[in-house]
């Protein structure tokens, strides 16, 4: 792929907010190919990992939204999602909530948010730090993990501090129970720091009692996940995770 940012926009270039969008990524060295909000025009989009700017509108359909859900699926698009629509059919709301987008509800788009986050996504492996006192649970989650990750791990609650101050990682799997320092009192620690009070944290937990679970979401993690689910359910929850995930400027910078 180019060097030069590029992005696929779907939409009526005959708009306003449309044609001001094209010329503002234009002006932020971002090259443009508008593709006309079709279902047969998807595939007029490489198929590569390229990105893709849909602005929502009533040409917005949910054959549109499928076919380019399926494009996202076969090619790993990187979608973003530009405005909103203001009364949602059924279908279409069902689909926009299925095809994993970065979203920008309000017009006019932060042109430079969207370039931090193209590149985020061009990175060709998310990084993930393991945090946890166990090293059979550590070999165990890299091996789950490497073929689609770059893995680190540390075995305690201060050399997860001490790494993640020295490196940029893009997810925190945090084991919520060790000795000395354990999983919130790192989270806390973490969040009181202006460079990692953004950082992705899930907790990784045997326990998945209620008292557990709540105790969990109230350090305001951005996930739990439980030690004894199968491998393949914490694959897909790591995948989802990044699929979803909101990137806010202070994490992109």
């Amino acid at each position: 792929m180019s060097t030069k940012k590029e992005v696929y926009l779907i939409g009526d270039i005959k708009r306003l907010v449309v044609q001001t969008l094209m010329r503002n990524l234009k002006d932020n060295d971002i090259e443009v190919f508008p593709v006309d909000p079709s279902p047969s025009f998807i595939s007029h989009i490489p198929n590569l990992p390229v990105h893709v700017m849909l602005s929502l509108s009533e040409d917005v359909t949910p054959e549109l939204l499928n076919a380019l859900k399926t494009k996202q699926q076969k090619c790993g698009l990187h979608i973003y999602m530009a405005g909103t629509l203001k009364a949602l059919s059924l279908g279409q709301e069902e689909y926009i909530k299925q095809v994993p987008a970065f979203r920008f509800t309000t017009w006019p788009i932060d042109v430079s948010l969207l370039s931090k986050a193209i590149e985020w996504h061009e990175r060709t492996r998310k990084r993930i730090l393991v945090v946890d006192d166990d090293p059979n649970i550590l070999r165990t989650i890299k091996t789950w993990l490497e073929n689609e990750y770059e893995i680190y791990l540390v075995n305690s609650g201060f050399n997860a501090i001490d790494f993640i101050a020295k490196h940029k990682v893009d997810l925190v799997l945090l084991d919520y129970e060790m000795p000395n320092l354990n999983g919130p009192e790192v989270l806390k620690k973490l969040r009181l720091h202006k460079e990692s009070s953004k950082l992705p944290v899930i907790f990784l937990t045997a326990k998945g009692d209620r008292d557990s679970v709540m105790a969990a979401i109230e350090q305001k993690a951005d996930g739990y996940i439980l030690k004894t689910r199968k491998p393949a359910e914490i694959i897909n929850t790591i995948r989802e995770f990044f699929k979803k995930y909101i990137v806010s400027p202070e994490v992109l910078g």
